[in-house]
């Protein structure tokens, strides 16, 4: 694994992430109940699917390979981290997902594009997030691809829940 081959892969992810917003706002919806919309019961709504990417980035950054004490948003990580519950309160803004989205992810990129090839093999985390650094960028690329795929999917069902083709 090199560097730039990481990075390219984080951004790819988030370009189909972005499109996949993008689409939604095109498509003459109501972006604030799209984005509100749950496929069931319990199960996460498309703009928490899109926060937990924010989240996870800030945490898996700061706490994870940067060793720091908390997230450089422990509110955002509290809402939308891992193991979190999706809640109808306080459904976020297409425009403030999209914020919180750049400046986590901008974060981590300018982190990534600063290593050097031998920090890569640099062990960071504990437990079972102990990872290398190259193989934490590879899980972040991943990571978001996953979620935009829910979201993708969410997006689905919400457009055949309305009749929509």
């Amino acid at each position: 694994m090199d560097k730039d081959t990481l990075i390219a892969a984080m951004d790819f992810a988030r370009a189909r992430l972005l499109g996949l917003l993008d689409a939604i706002e095109k498509s003459g919806e109501d972006t604030a109940k799209v984005l509100a919309w749950r496929p069931g019961l319990g199960r996460a709504h498309l703009a928490w699917q899109a926060m937990h990417c924010a989240a996870t980035h800030d945490r898996y950054l700061n706490v994870n390979v940067l060793s720091q004490p908390a997230p450089a948003d422990p509110a955002l990580v509290a809402a939308y981290g891992g193991g979190t519950t999706p809640s109808d309160q306080n459904i976020p803004s297409l425009a403030l997902i999209r914020l919180t989205l750049a400046t986590h992810f901008d974060a981590f990129r300018k982190y990534a594009a600063g290593l050097a090839p031998a920090d890569l093999d640099r062990m960071v985390g504990t437990g079972d997030r102990r990872r290398s650094v190259g193989e934490s960028l590879l899980l972040m690329a991943w990571h978001e691809t996953h979620h935009q795929g829910q979201i993708h999917l969410t997006w689905n069902l919400y457009k055949a829940a309305q009749g929509l083709t």
